[in-house]
């Protein structure tokens, strides 16, 4: 490396402490330094700094077609508008997840256009998924996707639950479904005999593995379990619960700092937010949040935490998809987080900002 006058490991850990845009930029210096960005050590290396220091945060709003993002590490409040690279398709475009920088847009069944894409460095790649199975007399049944990355073959994935029931409500069809971006193929892994509890926020891709809640029967509301299917094994298991209160409680699953979260809405009363700080151990469960703070809990309808502050001592919350609230864990106060140009109704994913590319990308201009 003649022309970089210092050890290319050494320049590698300087480069991985570095945002994402000064690395694009540094591209242009010569054909060394490009190399060395590009390669795999250095993306890794920027992408796992990035995760420890909390660094290179960023939240991507999703309504309808558009789509804009705010960089947390920023010191302005405003959001960047950014081009969807679905935006010319029919139907309605939904993030289905972020993982390692990467997000995966799909439009809405039956188009199922979809789109592995790093909105930092403006790459994507796009195809079309194959649509779900229908049943003649069963009406449009349940079709809900997720998304996750298996970290022993490299390969980004794409998870179809495909469900019908009888009129009395018994499971007549459920099926597990998964496309590989790697071999770009669909491939129906097994029968999946339980019910969904919650359709609105299913997509909790945490410890290799996307989560659901379930149960046995869709009429017992409070006997639920947490499964989990492994990207990787592309088999179900199920995480313990935390002891909590199951007393007229709606409950939903979210991902903070890479844990597993559950959240206990006690409505009109207070929220809970537990966390799973050793992935799979009981007593690991710890409550990270009991408030009753009336910014929070009136009209209350889901809450998801979405990321820790710099210092660790906040947690921003996102409220009924249309408020983000900063929660204090020390004072234990709610501050409203008011950012311009936010839209009014959205789903907001946290993504680190990375040099990740999918394999076959093209660039978006």
């Amino acid at each position: 490396m003649s022309d970089v006058p210092m050890p290319p490991d050494v320049l590698a850990q300087i480069l991985s402490w570095l945002p994402v845009t000064s690395l694009l930029r540094f591209r242009s210096v010569s054909k060394t330094l490009r190399t060395l960005i590009d390669s795999d050590y250095v993306i890794k290396l920027h992408l796992n700094h990035s995760v420890e220091t909390n660094s290179n945060t960023n939240l991507i709003f999703g309504g309808d077609r558009s789509l804009c993002y705010l960089n947390l590490d920023s010191s302005t409040n405003v959001v960047n508008k950014i081009h969807n690279p679905l935006y010319f398709a029919i139907f309605e475009t939904v993030i289905l997840g972020c993982c390692n920088g990467v997000v995966c847009l799909c439009t809405t069944e039956p188009d199922n256009e979809i789109a592995f894409w790093n909105p930092v460095i403006r790459r994507f790649k796009k195809t079309r998924l194959a649509p779900a199975k229908c049943l003649e007399g069963f009406g449009r049944g349940i079709c809900i996707k997720g998304f996750g990355y298996d970290h022993v073959h490299h390969d980004y994935k794409v998870v179809r639950l495909v469900q019908y029931c009888n009129v009395v409500k018994e499971l007549v069809h459920s099926r597990i479904e998964v496309f590989s971006l790697r071999t770009e193929e669909w491939r129906e892994i097994g029968d999946f005999p339980y019910h969904l509890c919650n359709r609105r926020y299913l997509n909790v891709f945490v410890n290799g593995g996307l989560h659901w809640l379930v149960n046995r029967r869709p009429d017992v509301k409070v006997d639920f379990m947490i499964a989990a299917f492994d990207l990787t094994t592309e088999e179900v298991g199920f995480v313990p619960q935390p002891d909590f209160v199951n007393e007229k409680v709606q409950v939903n699953l979210s991902i903070l700092g890479g844990c597993l979260c559950m959240v206990c809405n006690y409505p009109k009363n207070n929220v809970d937010v537990w966390v799973m700080k050793s992935y799979g151990v009981k007593d690991s469960w710890s409550k990270l949040i009991s408030t009753a703070d009336v910014k929070l809990v009136r009209e209350l309808d889901i809450l998801r935490p979405i990321v820790y502050s710099k210092s660790g001592h906040q947690v921003l919350l996102e409220k009924n998809f249309e408020g983000l609230y900063w929660y204090d864990l020390e004072t234990k106060m709610v501050k409203r987080l008011k950012v311009a140009g936010m839209p009014r109704l959205f789903v907001s994913e946290m993504f680190t900002g990375s040099l990740v590319q999918t394999c076959a990308v093209r660039k978006n201009g």
